[in-house]
């Protein structure tokens, strides 16, 4: 979505307000499986000094995959954003601009498993109890 920054010639703000989906193209070499139905509400004004000011809110969840069972999961984020984008630019690519700000929500780790039974088909969590007893030679040697 392109806004055309110069109707602030003529206009005391720009009122943003818009829902925002994301391709698979700006997914690519990230962490997030699906990004859809990112929110968007603020505005846009300029100072004493003719420099477009940005301040909004944005909200949305995207899918990424569990940091324990590999499922994918939806994780929810919402952030604001106060910027002084300065007076050279004409018009603002809002998808653009607010991926830089995305991608900076993205959780190294997260997870909704709870608990020590995590268990797929593919690998169990086990205990260290557990670990230490088998395939243990020398289990019968300790002592308690």
């Amino acid at each position: 979505m392109e806004i055309n920054l110069q109707e602030l010639n003529y206009k005391d703000e720009i009122v943003i307000d818009e829902t925002l989906s994301y391709s698979s193209e700006f997914l690519q070499d990230t962490d997030i499986v699906s990004l859809e139905n990112v929110k968007v509400f603020g505005k846009i004004t300029t100072d004493i000094e003719f420099n477009y000011l940005i301040n909004c809110v944005v909200s949305g969840e995207m899918m990424i995959h569990d940091a324990i069972t590999y499922e994918i999961v939806p994780y929810e984020f919402t952030f604001d954003i106060e910027e002084n984008l300065g007076n050279s630019l004409k018009s603002l690519d809002l998808i653009e601009f607010l991926w830089h700000y995305i991608v900076l929500e993205i959780p190294l780790r997260y997870t909704i498993s709870e608990g020590t039974n995590i268990e797929t088909s593919d690998y169990r969590v086990i205990s260290e109890e557990e670990y230490n007893n088998k395939n243990n030679p020398f289990k019968d040697f300790y002592l308690e």
